[in-house]
């Protein structure tokens, strides 16, 4: 069997690797934004639970 022989990466122009860059950042930006709406459901949802529990335990 013969060795695969894979081109080193290329190097991007410095204008595609800004625009890279960017892409990459408002990424991380909207995932951040989407992990602190999951956190602000996951609080919510344990509120209700607690809640829930609560109302059992004194009905």
């Amino acid at each position: 069997m013969e060795p695969v022989m894979t081109e080193p990466p290329r190097i991007p122009d410095p204008e595609t690797a800004k625009r890279l860059l960017n892409n990459l950042r408002r990424t991380h930006i909207e995932m951040e934004e989407f992990n602190l709406e999951l956190e602000k459901i996951t609080a919510q949802l344990e509120h209700d639970i607690r809640q829930q529990s609560l109302r059992r335990v004194r009905g």
